[in-house]
């Protein structure tokens, strides 16, 4: 029993033994845990690890191992790789033993606000959870096999800077490190492999910052500039450091601007392609609404940015309401091994304010220009190099574009514009109108543009050459601006266009013509099409002309044609010079058609070819060579280079060509120009000769030049004369210049010398000389042909020429009588005045043969002959012509002239016997005015016979005195109305009385 007892009695002591064991041991461990969790003898034992650094403010432990604190520091202290956590709260179990080896090993580590989670220059701060499992922190060993971390409402610090990267974050995470030794022990550098240790998932939502975000990735395409904040969502994969598709980042923002810097959009080898030193490249902005995204497709890491509403700006805003996009990707390998995009390709569409931003792409030479057009370092567009020049664009419309940059070099590119108004100014041409403009940038670096414009117009130099035309410009030029300037070039075309009025084309004819232009052009519209291919130096191409009713003036002096015609003009420039010193327009066809003057319904044609026409310019001085040929209907555009003085004209149509050369407003020698006529009409004092012939003027020497011209066969007129024509052969003309160039100032008479020759010509009608005769004076023309020959001297004003008449049975009326014979007149005229129309006809002689006076009964005094030679002779050519001249007279015999004027003489032959006397000579005073032919002072002799005699017949009848002495007969007769009276008392007494009497 006593055992019994005693066994039952020591149960419940050694119940109590072990219960106080275990409070003491209890109490123990909860004194020493406390202890060792609020002493800091634990956590500074533990950061003695090397590597590791661990404190906490305050902490328990309910059971061993498992620790809760509050205000936990822990960190992984290494310059390659540091990672550190602070947590408000943390329940942290760690390994015994691994203490015991020296080494921290996290079983769990369950942490509640987040005040810090950092990875090398990167801080996490936050309210949330984090959670790690059998982690590792070692100098050698780093192994977390699970890793979550929840937080919200946290941001992302870069802590070099204490810039906020990421703010308002809400992240759920799940991560795994694989256990590595993170740093190289020998180099202290970071193990290559680290990061295919790390596999991760996570879910993102924050605010964040465009640039702090995305321009790390972006920092191998330095040209480009991100901007703007919003709302950052994300869903990432990670396996062994390499994102997993689907994986993708996501920045909205109510405001992103994304910037190109053209400085950096080039090689560092390139020399500035718009720029001066001081004048900075623009940065192209554009400003919208936006997203930015990264993800991972097709094995590709996709970077793109697109923007809506997006305004575009380079020092000034020229686009609005666009979209764009910006995108780049590369293939998808780990990250650490991941090869930055150095390539992107942007896309472009919306409305374009201002063109004129596009002018340093599309005129790459074109340097000193701002965004605005104007020359930078005050220099006027004027003064730059004509080689320079390029497109330059102003309006508005819709853009579209494209373009790829490779190597921060502008790959290729695409643009399209539809424009409701386009303006382009191509080396001064402006054309304006409603079009369109493509162009792109080849991977050859060719910049070419076209532009095309509907209902257009096209000014040069604020002239209007074109209007309501379809116009299309296209350029190509090398990007490179050293070879812009050499290789660039444009082409100008027009279709259906308008030339308003021909007189804006002047001016370009002032660049090949002498000053002032002798052609003008007045007035006149004219349809055109063409094309111009403009180089850095030359110009080419061709343009066609059709107008109705176009006006054109020949000047020269005070010399003017007026022409209005119908024009077609076909003028290739087979080159000419940007700077205006040379032109060749070889092949030039013009062709002009006017009303036929006796037809006015028909048109008569004239056509020009320029075989050769080489001009140059040097300086204000027009040169040039030049070979035409063609049909010319009008010939009277020489008439500005005759003498009006001379009454010299020229008219008809027939075949041109020339050949010669000028230079500054004189031709040189030699040059020629020559016309086969089909029908040539020249005008010289009254007359006018037409015929077919051959026209031909030359520049001999500097001074001389001369015009020839002959008719082989021709027909002549006085002006104004409808007698029937005179016809002959071997008409020729010349006038010619020793003064050239005072010519070329002013056809001035005094500087021409004119020669005419009619060495054959037929008069069918002898009758048309009465003009000349006075009409009351009785004397008539009555039948009869002629011929006549005749040569003119003009030298200035002054003339002389000589006339030669001869007629054969020829009638004519002497009062009531008719006579019949043979009438050859010499006209000897000398010291002419072509103002006066004066002669002196000194030497002149008219000679009557084989004359005979008709009556009733037939021929009577047949041979009859007379000759007056005319001495100190002054002649007036009039109608009728005036002349007065001494006479010398020579006749046959003095019946004819009894007879004719002495009725009795006719019907009594004992008197006409005693009046007819031979071998008769004599001298008079001749005077033919405009109403009447007088002879005074008569003197005749011959053998026994005097004569003396006034005669005037005027009035259709002879009025006069004669004295005649026979021998020692006298017999004094008075014509009054051509009724004779006898005297025969003292006849000579009554003579002298009746003289003396009428001479008062």
């Amino acid at each position: 029993m006593s055992d019994a007892n005693t066994r039952k009695n020591r149960l419940p002591r050694l119940l109590r033994r072990v219960l106080i064991g275990l409070l003491f041991i209890l109490f123990t461990w909860v004194a020493g845990s406390y202890w060792l969790l609020n002493s800091q003898w634990l956590p500074e034992r533990i950061s003695q690890f090397e590597g590791i650094d661990i404190r906490w403010e305050q902490g328990v432990s309910h059971h061993p191992g498992r620790w809760e604190v509050e205000g936990l520091y822990l960190a992984r202290e290494d310059e390659a790789l540091p990672i550190s956590i602070e947590a408000e709260r943390a329940t942290l179990s760690l390994s015994l033993m691994a203490l015991l080896r020296g080494e921290l090993h996290i079983d769990t580590l369950d942490a509640e606000g987040i005040r810090r989670l950092t990875i090398g220059d990167i801080a996490l701060e936050a309210d949330g959870q984090l959670q790690v499992t059998e982690t590792t922190l070692s100098r050698d060993t780093l192994a977390i096999p699970n890793v979550s971390l929840a937080i919200t409402n946290g941001r992302l610090v870069r802590l070099s800077d204490q810039e906020t990267l990421v703010r308002d974050i809400n992240l759920n995470a799940d991560a795994t490190l694989n256990a590595i030794t993170p740093v190289d022990a020998a180099s202290g550098e970071l193990n290559p492999n680290l990061l295919s240790a790390l596999s991760a998932q996570l879910q993102l939502d924050a605010q964040a910052d465009a640039w702090n975000v995305f321009m790390p990735y972006l920092d191998t395409l330095p040209w480009l500039t991100l901007e703007g904040r919003g709302a950052l969502t994300g869903a990432l994969g990670l396996t062994a450091g390499e994102l997993q598709p689907g994986s993708k980042l996501i920045l909205n923002a109510p405001l992103l601007r994304l910037a190109i810097d053209e400085q950096r959009l080039r090689a560092p080898t390139d020399s500035p392609r718009w720029i001066l030193a001081d004048t900075p490249p623009p940065r192209h902005t554009a400003t919208g609404e936006g997203q930015v995204r990264l993800s991972v497709e097709n094995d590709q890491l996709h970077f793109s940015t697109q923007l809506a509403d997006v305004e575009l700006a380079d020092t000034h805003p020229y686009a609005e309401h666009a979209e764009l996009r910006l995108a780049t990707q590369i293939p998808n390998q780990r990250l650490d091994q991941l090869d930055l995009p150095t390539s992107a390709t942007l896309a472009l569409q919306g409305d374009i304010t201002r063109l004129d931003m596009l002018d340093r792409y599309l005129s790459p030479g074109a340097g000193g220009q701002d965004s605005e057009g104007e020359s930078s370092e005050g220099e006027s567009s004027e003064e730059q190099s004509p080689e320079l020049e390029g497109i330059s664009l102003s309006g508005h419309g819709q853009i579209e574009a494209s373009a790829s940059i490779r190597q921060s070099r502008l790959f290729d590119a695409q643009l399209s514009i539809q424009a409701t108004e386009l303006i382009a100014d191509t080396r001064g041409f402006i054309a304006q109108g409603g079009g369109s403009l493509d162009a792109q940038l080849t991977p050859q670096a060719i910049i070419e543009a076209t532009l095309n414009f509907n209902n257009a117009t096209l000014h040069h130099q604020e002239r209007l050459l074109l209007d309501d035309a379809a116009i299309n410009v296209s350029a190509s030029s090398p990007a490179d601006p050293d070879k812009a300037r050499e290789e660039a070039s444009a082409t100008l075309s027009w279709q259906s266009a308008r030339l308003p009025n021909i007189s804006v084309l002047q001016t370009y004819l002032g660049a090949i013509l002498p000053d002032p232009a002798p052609l003008q052009l007045l007035s006149g519209k004219a349809a055109s099409h063409g094309q111009l291919t403009m180089a850095s130096k030359q110009l080419s191409g061709e343009m066609h002309l059709a107008g109705n009713g176009l006006t054109t003036r020949w000047q020269h002096g005070e010399q003017v044609s007026t022409l209005t015609s119908d024009m077609q003009l076909f003028l290739p420039i087979q080159q000419a010079a940007m700077d205006g010193s040379t032109l060749n327009i070889s092949g030039t066809r013009l062709s002009w058609q006017v009303a036929d003057v006796d037809q006015p319904s028909e048109r008569l044609e004239s056509v020009l070819v320029l075989n050769d026409g080489h001009f140059q310019r040097r300086g204000d001085v027009p040169s040039g060579q030049f070979s035409l040929e063609g049909s010319v209907q009008r010939l009277g555009f020489l008439n500005a280079f005759l003498p009006d003085a001379h009454g010299l004209t020229i008219a008809g149509e027939g075949q041109l060509s020339a050949r010669g050369a000028f230079h500054d407003n004189r031709l040189l020698p030699p040059t020629r120009l020559r016309v086969n006529a089909d029908q040539l009409e020249i005008t010289f004092l009254d007359y006018l000769a037409t015929g077919r012939g051959e026209l031909t003027t030359q520049l001999d020497s500097t001074e001389r030049a001369q015009l020839s011209l002959g008719i082989p066969r021709f027909t002549l007129s006085r002006q104004g004369d409808d007698s029937p024509h005179l016809e002959g052969r071997h008409f020729a003309l010349t006038t010619q210049t020793e003064r050239f160039s005072d010519v070329l100032e002013s056809p001035q008479p005094e500087h021409f010398t004119t020669r005419i020759a009619l060495p054959i010509t037929e008069v069918p009608d002898f009758t048309r000389y009465n003009r000349y005769l006075p009409e009351g004076a009785g004397i008539r023309l009555l039948d009869g042909q002629a011929s006549l020959e005749s040569e003119w001297l003009l030298e200035g004003l002054n003339a002389q020429g000589e006339i030669t008449l001869r007629a054969f049975g020829a009638e004519l009326a002497l009062l009531d009588q008719r006579l019949r014979g043979d009438v050859h007149l010499d006209l000897h005229l000398t010291d002419g005045d072509l103002e006066t129309r004066r002669f002196n006809a000194d030497d002149s002689f008219l000679r009557l043969e084989n004359v005979s006076r008709q009556s009733e009964n037939g021929s009577t005094d047949a041979g009859w002959w007379v000759t007056l030679s005319m001495l100190d002779a002054q002649l007036a050519w009039e109608d009728p012509v005036r002349l007065v001249s001494q006479l010398r007279l020579e006749m046959r015999d003095t019946g004819l002239l009894a007879r004719l004027f002495l009725a009795r003489a006719r019907d009594s032959d004992w008197l006409g016997r005693l009046l007819n006397v031979h071998d008769i000579g004599g001298t008079a005073q001749l005077e033919i005015s405009g109403e009447q032919i007088s002879l005074s002072d008569l003197m005749l002799t011959g053998g026994p016979l005097l004569l003396l005699s006034d005669v005037a017949l005027a009035d259709r009848s002879a009025n006069g005195v004669l004295y005649a002495r026979l021998g020692v007969l006298g017999l004094g007769v008075e014509l009054e109305d051509s009724e004779p009276a006898l005297r025969v008392i003292q006849p000579r007494r009554w003579f002298d009385r009746w003289r003396e009497a009428n001479s008062r």
